[in-house]
């Protein structure tokens, strides 16, 4: 496989690393002690030395070499640790044999990664072969393996970061005395041999054997034999190894060295070699520019269809590029709910069996296209043994999850994230935008649509969906973007801050007492406090008021449709669609009108509210009506005529909780409906292409 230029960079940094750690160990040998212990620092400062450092120590005591790779989602930090596990060898250890610990923090990253590393076509497993001339062996904490394996291969020993890091080693079965693993040890009755071994590594787990008790012997455990060869350890998503106790169970397996990769390092990392995002989207790693589509529909359904045209155009494309350059891809559109578990599908929430519904109604979904992928059911899981998502049979086109493709997940056939957990979620698009950012075969299509990616949401704000946006970029790495986003978020949204002012001191004996008034009105016989309402609105004279300026009024542009925003490394913008003021979105559908007067309703008195507690003197019933012009071919429901005027009027007596409404199109009142039925009644129907001009009367 040929490496991209930052990859060969990087790899030459490592390579002069390694070649000076080699070369002040031996320095050190023989030395005072003080001069002894500073032989890594002395590597570092020679190799990168202006970048910080912090000192690590092994099980023993000894100064332990560390470094991180700084690498974003997508710019192949796996295949660099290969490399990596090769120069160490080389120039470091001396050797192309001995024991390589490679640990993974999650089950859905161990199993790609065991995957990948058995597969003997894989690029990783033949750069493993190549630093061992063919004596790879790729083993789990389950396996047995002797002396003779770690003297003679390669041995790259697969495990998980939770298994070697709970509260009590004792607990954990690669610390246990176990079978397998005795001819690392000396023999049972040979006390003095066991003496010896304790004595060069004092690490060691060790028991007395009998009960009467003597000398002490070593453990036949896994984990003492790490101990014994002291084991060079990569890392993968190293940011999740930086607490005390996981940090404690690396140092004590007493590694030659440690190899971090990570996206996201922590500040006591030993960032070795720092990758921007820049650099993968010049190589052509990653698909950018993304795009987000955040809905103003309030139904997800919305959001899902427009994610289910966007993979269905895609593929088309896709095929085209197929037939005209042989590179197979298909396009596949991720899906995030809210609730996945058998009994979890109540009402208000969006379950996995709710989109997979959905997308079998939409015509050429095919229920082999969809699959789940939870924590309980794993319908991917059974792709493996037919070559995965990119196989050419493979027939998946949508993939419904809620946390499990997270980091670690790798698919570059992805390219659409439907996110349709509820709008105030903070993680939703965050963990989830690195999932479709890897560029299919690491080349670009030279097709613009199979070269960017996509996300749609829905009734996000603008402003913290950017944020969203930026945050998300900065856990894969890609930080680079995260900064010039920032200044474009704040353009968008004014920030809230919080003042605390405090009082001053020259002032806290005089408010000591301090009261605050309170109004009230006199109501019958007794004193209470004035409700706006009840009080001051049921006093406004609300038939004198002039609406007629409002029909001058000019409408901003500024729409709370749907919000587009496309974020890149070379460049970023979000914009809010401008309306063009003539009753249409600039989708080209028209404007709800009855959409709006309803939130206007919402927030205009309604008599009913009114008190007749708070009327000192009664109100004479007052009409007041209302006039529509309407545009021609206005459109109506079928069988509802309307003339070129109606007039709505009411009446509101004082005194009264309840009031009455007469609604006509130039005609009778509707009769035989009660009140609340009139109020409700087909007076709430659309009518479309019409603008209202309002006058009171």
């Amino acid at each position: 496989m040929i490496l991209k230029d930052y990859q060969q960079r990087a790899l030459s940094v490592v390579r002069t690393y390694v070649e000076q750690l080699a070369e002040y160990r031996e320095m050190a040998e023989g030395q005072d002690p003080e001069f002894a212990r500073q032989w890594v620092r002395a590597a570092w400062e020679k190799t990168v030395p202006f970048r910080p450092w912090v000192a690590r120590e092994d099980g023993l005591g000894e100064p332990l070499p560390s470094f991180c790779l700084k690498i974003p989602t997508g710019g192949g930090k796996t295949l660099l640790a290969t490399k990596v596990i090769d120069l160490v060898n080389l120039h470091f250890r001396k050797k192309q044999t001995g024991l390589v610990l490679w640990i993974v923090p999650t089950t859905q990253i161990y199993d790609q990664t065991l995957r990948a590393l058995r597969d003997r076509d894989h690029p990783y497993r033949q750069q493993l072969d190549l630093a061992s001339a063919g004596r790879t062996i790729i083993l789990e904490k389950t396996s047995r393996f002797g002396p003779r394996d770690v003297s003679e291969r390669l041995c790259v020993l697969l495990l998980m970061l939770p298994s070697a890091n709970r509260e009590t080693r004792e607990q954990l079965r690669m610390f246990r005395d176990s079978g397998g693993f005795e001819r690392f040890f000396p023999a049972d009755d040979d006390d003095h041999e066991h003496a010896r071994l304790l004595a060069r590594v004092p690490n060691l787990d060790s028991f007395t054997p009998g009960a009467l008790g003597g000398a002490r012997h070593a453990k036949t455990s896994l984990g003492n034999v790490l101990r014994l060869h002291r084991p060079l350890i990569v890392l993968d998503e190293g940011h999740k190894a930086y607490s005390r106790r996981a940090r404690d169970t690396l140092a004590g397996f007493n590694p030659c060295l440690i190899v971090e990769l990570s996206a996201t390092p922590p500040k006591a990392a030993n960032v070795l070699v720092d990758i921007r995002g820049r650099e993968l989207l010049a190589e052509e790693m990653i698909k950018l520019d993304l795009h987000i589509h955040n809905s103003a529909s309030v139904d997800w359904k919305d959001t899902l269809l427009k994610a289910v045209k966007l993979r269905d155009k895609l593929e088309r494309e896709a095929q085209g590029h197929e037939a005209a350059t042989g590179t197979y891809i298909r396009p596949i559109c991720l899906i995030q709910v809210e609730r996945t578990g058998r009994d979890q599908r109540l009402s208000g929430f969006i379950h996995a069996e709710d989109a997979r519904e959905y997308l079998l109604t939409h015509p050429g979904v095919q229920p082999e296209q969809v699959a789940v992928k939870t924590s309980y059911k794993d319908e991917l899981r059974e792709l493996a043994d037919t070559g995965g998502l990119l196989s050419r049979d493979c027939p998946v086109r949508f993939i419904i999850t809620k946390q499990a493709l997270q980091e670690g997940w790798d698919c570059s056939f992805a390219y659409v994230l439907a996110v349709l957990t509820n709008p105030s979620s903070k993680s939703a698009l965050t963990q989830l935008v690195g999932r479709i950012l890897r560029q299919p075969y690491a080349r670009k299509t030279k097709v613009p649509l199979l070269d960017e990616s996509y996300v749609f949401s829905f009734r996000r704000e603008g402003g913290k969906l950017l944020r969203e946006v930026r945050k998300g970029f900065g856990q894969e790495g890609l930080g680079d973007l995260e900064s010039r986003l920032l200044m474009e978020a704040e353009d968008a949204e004014h920030t809230v801050q919080t003042v605390t002012l405090r009082q001053r001191t020259q002032y806290a004996k005089a408010t000591q007492d301090l009261v605050l008034p309170a109004f009230m009105i006199r109501d019958e016989d007794t004193w209470r406090l004035v409700h706006y309402e009840a009080d001051v609105l049921s006093r406004v004279p609300w038939d004198q008021v002039d609406l007629r300026s409002l029909a001058d009024l000019e409408l901003g542009t500024s729409s709370t449709g749907d919000l587009d925003i496309v974020a890149g490394l070379d460049r970023e913008r979000f914009s809010d669609p401008p309306g063009n003021g003539s009753g249409a979105s600039p989708n080209g559908e028209e404007i709800n009108y009855l959409f709006a007067a309803r939130h206007l309703l919402d927030v205009t008195p309604k008599p009913s509210r009114l008190s007749s507690r708070s009327t000192p003197e009664p109100w004479s019933p007052r009409t007041t009506s209302i006039s529509w012009k309407s545009s021609a071919n206005t459109s109506l429901p079928s069988g509802t005529a309307l003339r070129k005027k109606c007039s709505a009027s009411s009446s509101i007596a004082a005194g009264c909780d309840s009031w009455s409404s007469r609604t006509s199109f130039g005609g009778p009142a509707f009769p035989g409906r009660s009140p609340q039925r009139r109020k409700s009644g087909r007076i709430g129907r659309t009518v479309r292409r019409s603008s209202a001009v309002c006058s009171s009367r």
